[in-house]
């Protein structure tokens, strides 16, 4: 359980129970606890599809020829390709 409250819950308290209209708008001056996405939804679908050419051509150049590098950068791509997937899914934009 988190022991966190909301700001507005803060500004609340603070003009219920302390009767102090400055310390309500010093609560209302503080920035929000929530942080900002890093990203759009339209800039996380560019990266994706940009990811998924990268992966396409990667994986046709493979069929090709096998190689070390080519594999390893595939795994990443991968990776990526999901953490962004995530973050459109609603995780964090980290």
């Amino acid at each position: 359980m988190s022991d966190l409250i909301s700001r507005q819950a803060a500004i609340d308290a603070a003009k219920a129970y302390w009767y102090k209209p400055d310390i309500a708008g010093a609560i209302e001056q503080l920035p929000s606890a929530q942080p900002e996405p890093r990203y759009t939804e339209e800039e996380l679908r560019v990266f994706q599809h940009g990811i998924s050419l990268s992966l396409l051509s990667k994986r046709s150049a493979q069929h090709w020829q096998y190689d070390e590098d080519t594999a390893t950068e595939i795994k990443f791509l991968e990776r990526l390709y999901e953490k962004v997937s995530a973050n459109m899914r609603g995780g964090q934009n980290e």
